[in-house]
């Protein structure tokens, strides 16, 4: 009796190992099975934690880059710029928030469309390998730390990249001013 209990958990064992099994998700047969089950990973990766995280280090960086743009216009009218900027600054924390309602409401129907690319790109061996690490401890722990992560690295990226982005306005500015010059228009100098 218990060597056919074996036989049968060993035959058990080889069956889920021909069938693709991945140890914990069920492998997706059909389209609508794969759809379901990447709609259901988008969601596991999109923790509402980690979208305010990411919102918050976003618009941590729209003040320093608005500031940063005022190094383009002329350095007489650079106090100006600055004070506009900082008299604009409670309009663009308001804006900010209400992008931040805006993109949460619309969360949900983002997650559908990812999953849909998800199922389209993915095998479904793979999106349920995904699911597995996704709704693990460590998967949902490394969700939840990518805010902190984005937080700590969105000031390097603006620190790093702002000479360029200064260069970049400067170049752009003069380009504009001398094409609309060359056709015989005159422009003012002062971008914001």
């Amino acid at each position: 009796m218990i060597r056919k209990q074996i036989l049968a958990g060993a035959m058990l064992v080889v069956l889920g190992a021909c069938s693709g099994a991945t140890g914990g998700t069920p492998v997706p047969t059909t389209d609508a099975e794969k759809q379901k089950l990447a709609s259901e990973i988008a969601t596991l990766m999109t923790d509402p934690k980690m979208i305010d995280g990411v919102m918050d280090s976003m618009s941590g960086v729209m003040l320093p880059t608005m500031l940063n743009m005022c190094e383009t216009v002329p350095a007489a009218q650079r106090d100006a710029c600055l004070a506009r900027v900082e008299k604009a600054r409670p309009a663009m924390d308001e804006s900010m928030k209400e992008g931040m309602e805006q993109v949460k409401a619309i969360m949900p129907e983002l997650m559908q469309e990812m999953g849909t690319i998800m199922a389209r790109v993915y095998t479904g061996e793979e999106l349920a390998k995904m699911r597995d690490y996704y709704s693990s401890p460590e998967g949902r722990s490394i969700m939840q730390k990518q805010p902190q992560v984005l937080a700590e690295y969105m000031p390097i990226v603006t620190q790093r990249m702002q000479t360029m982005q200064i260069d970049l306005m400067r170049k752009i500015q003069k380009r504009v001013t001398d094409a609309l010059s060359e056709s015989g228009i005159t422009v003012a100098e002062s971008p914001i």
